[in-house]
């Protein structure tokens, strides 16, 4: 019976691998279809080749290729230390950030752990609760009190939440008991009004910077990648699958010539603003670097962490949350990689 079962274990286990890996399978060479067709950029067969053998020889399996094509692509050549964002997902992350993935998905936690005035938390809903920023137990009324002296109407994001999904937009009045019973647990945040450097390329939805951090091997936390990531016409935030990403080429903040749309279109201007990309640095970046670099050291248990903050228009960095699970690196494997050099995640195939 023990070997019925160990057996029935593995065979499911084989088959979420092979899904994942079928449903990255799909993304990348979806990405590659829409780059050679949009972006005047094509995948030679010697350059494929040579994406395929680095993935059998580095990776243990052809699975791995996909991404790595789609990396060659983007930039014209081959780099030996991308990491495919499938691997990465499957095999990195477990092995380096273990079972504390989960604990970044908990949104009313995150203060918590992080314990820092940069989140925008005002307030709590565990278990049927209210609580405030400090944790005391409040009722609804002192809740829509506080959501009252926002600018504006507060954010409700619920535990597990994530990529701009599973956020709500609410006025005061609108923080009802039974809404946020229907809602679950959630962190109830105030508005941000953003610099004025992200309006003028986008109005409407704030801006987000992902800075993805790193514990090196003696312990000390550095900045490995970062992108900016701009909402679209008419969205109320910022959605990871409605959006437009642009890299972050320098630790100075300054922004690349090319912006790309969710689908890996290139653009030289934001697709809803017409404005172009060229020759602008973020604001306020090296803070937002010194500030992740500060709260990662909090929490050395985490190899890497990826920080999604905002400048708000008095320059004070927020940071609006953070995610050990999968902390979506292709987009800079792709634009600025190979950005996890000296790791030796490569060395952490499966058995």
């Amino acid at each position: 019976m023990d070997a019925i079962k160990k057996a029935g274990k593995a065979a499911l286990k084989f088959a979420r691998s092979y899904l994942y890996d079928a449903a990255h399978k799909r993304e990348a060479m979806s990405a590659v279809s829409v780059i050679e067709k949009y972006n005047d950029q094509r995948l030679s067969p010697k350059l494929k080749k040579i994406a395929y053998d680095y993935s059998l020889n580095v990776f243990g399996s052809k699975r791995y290729a996909p991404w790595l094509y789609v990396y060659a692509l983007m930039r014209g050549h081959f780099s030996e230390g991308w990491i495919p964002d499938n691997f990465f997902g499957k095999i990195v992350i477990p092995r380096v950030n273990k079972e504390l993935v989960a604990v970044t998905g908990f949104k009313s936690f995150s203060n918590i752990v992080l314990r820092t005035d940069a989140l925008p938390d005002i307030a709590y809903y565990v278990d049927g609760v209210f609580y405030n920023r400090q944790m005391s137990v409040i009722d609804v009324h002192q809740l829509r009190e506080l959501a009252a002296h926002e600018e504006g109407p507060v954010f409700v994001k619920k535990d597990h939440s994530g990529r701009g999904v599973g956020v709500l937009k609410f006025t005061s009045q609108e923080l009802t008991v039974d809404n946020c019973k229907r809602i679950g647990n959630c962190v109830i945040q105030g508005p941000i009004k953003q610099h004025r450097f992200f309006d003028e390329i986008i109005a409407g939805s704030v801006a987000t910077i992902r800075i993805t951090t790193v514990k090196e091997a003696d312990g000390s936390i550095g900045l490995r990648a970062a992108y900016l990531r701009l909402g679209r016409k008419d969205t109320p935030w910022v959605q990871s699958d409605n959006s437009v990403r642009v890299a972050i080429i320098d630790s100075n903040g300054e922004l690349d010539t090319f912006g790309y749309t969710q689908d890996w279109r290139r653009w030289l201007y934001h697709p809803d603003s017409n404005t172009s990309f060229a020759n602008k640095r973020i604001p306020k970046f090296n803070d937002a670097v010194r500030l992740c670099i500060e709260l990662h050291r909090k929490v050395p248990h985490f190899t890497i962490l990826g920080w999604d903050v905002a400048v708000r228009e008095s320059e004070e960095i927020a940071v609006m949350e953070w995610n050990s699970n999968h902390c979506d690196i292709k987009f800079s494997e792709a634009t600025t990689g190979p950005c996890f050099l000296g790791l030796n995640w490569e060395k952490l195939r499966e058995n």
